[in-house]
């Protein structure tokens, strides 16, 4: 009875563990990576503000046209200053010789004018045309535009390539938690099997009661941690279901994983985008150092009027009206602001400069970082799938000297717990390389957008 047990046992250990490493799943990750590049919301976000510093750009090329508007006004008034315009006294006496000579009336007595300076019963309707000749502000204001397009058009890149990365970390993550949920469960069964079996020998009276009670404890304890295995796959899957902006419970495509190439990395690299993000702000702050020298130019514009003014409701040929003209204005001095402004500019560049250079150091220390680390993973695995092989092959050999009464139950015993334990270093070998591989392609920026 004892031998047929010992038999079942050996039989169910070689059916869950008698299979290479490469059979856990991999799932259709470009796609996922590209559903989560069309439905991010962070990704949505940076969208948004890159869309805005289009139409910035716009308003920007929209000051060097005309500016039209329509302007009108009506007054009315009644007393105030007034200025007396003594025409009765000048002219009376005129008029008075006048009529004598001519023996006629036909020149009659005038009343002195006395008239006010606020108009009354006034209006003015015109259209007020601008447009600026020379403003190097505005010249200057528009190419600062056109370096932010760039700089958050590279910036929503780097969010990209986060976000593949992300994306390819979380599903290894799952990955790795399913995979360590497989191996909790079929130790689950295989404690199962023990405790069947003790329980069996103490029946018999061939063990004590003690080894049922420490099988007991195992099973106890592997149940716990498989309730917490399903919790950290839970919240894997979540994660994951986040990044694509999908429902959290949403379920995850799996297909068979790739092997693991234990070839020099062959990646090609591209200019990262964190480096051309401060190699536009470097240039956004040389321009804003011209936009602080513009201010001491002149400025040159032009007007058109056109409309209509008179006494109210009073239209004739002599109301239309035009008038054009030329400004040009020229500050002299303004208490040393502009030359304050331009130190200002001038160290917001120096600091600009001085990131740039400090981050290709940094860019060339990660992808250095990264890539040996990868080549360290790969190591690791290699070590892994030797070290596995070796222990199935010492099962293996164990479960036949136990066949052959040549060898204590404990010891085979050992063996399945060194085969399962090397199997699951194998496993997180795998996705170690897989990660570092992630690692290292988003330090070369290698991923194709």
């Amino acid at each position: 009875m004892k031998l047929i047990f010992q038999l079942k046992r050996v039989l169910l250990v070689i059916l869950m563990y008698w299979v290479p490493m490469q059979v856990f799943a991999q799932a259709p990750l470009q796609t996922y990576i590209d559903e989560a590049l069309k439905n991010n919301l962070g990704l949505h976000k940076q969208d948004f503000v890159f869309q805005k510093s289009l139409y910035a750009l716009k308003e920007a090329k929209g000051l060097f046209l005309p500016d039209v508007e329509f302007n009108t006004s009506y007054l009315t008034s009644g007393g105030g200053r007034k200025i007396e315009i003594p025409i009765g006294d000048l002219l009376n006496p005129v008029y008075s010789t006048l009529n004598s000579l001519t023996s006629s009336g036909k020149f009659p007595q005038v009343e002195n004018v006395s008239q006010t300076f606020n108009p009354n019963n006034y209006y003015d309707a015109k259209l007020h045309t601008t447009l600026p000749l020379y403003n190097a502000e505005i010249i200057f204001n528009s190419r600062i535009r056109k370096q932010q397009v760039g700089l958050q058009q590279a910036q929503l890149k780097v969010y990209k390539r986060e976000l593949v990365k992300q994306v390819k970390l979380a599903y290894y993550g799952y990955l790795q938690s399913l995979q360590a949920q497989k191996v909790l469960e079929n130790g689950l069964a295989l404690a199962m099997e023990n405790l069947r079996i003790n329980q069996a020998m103490v029946k018999n009276g061939k063990a004590i009661r003690t080894v049922v009670s420490r099988a007991e404890n195992e099973v106890a304890g592997l149940r716990a941690q498989q309730e917490d295995a399903r919790a950290q796959t839970l919240n894997a899957a979540a994660y994951f279901n986040f990044l694509l902006n999908k429902p959290l419970n949403s379920s995850i495509e799996i297909e068979a994983e790739r092997p693991v190439s234990m070839q020099k990395d062959s990646l090609e690299g591209h200019k990262r985008e964190e480096l051309l993000v401060l190699e536009s702000a470097a240039q956004i702050n040389q321009l804003s150092l011209g936009l602080s020298k513009a201010h001491v130019l002149p400025k040159l514009s032009t007007f058109l009027d056109l409309g209509s003014q008179g006494d109210f409701i009073k239209v004739n040929r002599e109301t239309p009206y035009y008038l054009f003209g030329v400004t040009l204005s020229w500050q002299i001095f303004s208490g040393n602001r502009n030359q304050n402004k331009i130190q200002q500019a001038r160290l917001d560049l120096k600091t600009a400069e001085t990131e740039l250079n400090q981050a290709e150091q940094q860019l060339l220390l990660e992808t250095e970082t990264a890539q040996n680390r990868l080549t360290a993973a790969l190591q690791s695995y290699k070590a892994a799938v030797s070290q596995s092989a070796l222990s199935l092959q010492y099962y293996k050999d164990e479960q036949r000297l136990y066949k052959e009464g040549q060898a204590l139950y404990l010891e085979l015993l050992d063996a399945q717990t060194r085969l399962i334990n090397d199997q699951l270093k194998e496993s997180i070998a795998y996705l170690n390389v897989q990660t570092r591989q992630t690692e290292l392609e988003r330090a070369k920026a290698s991923y194709i957008l």
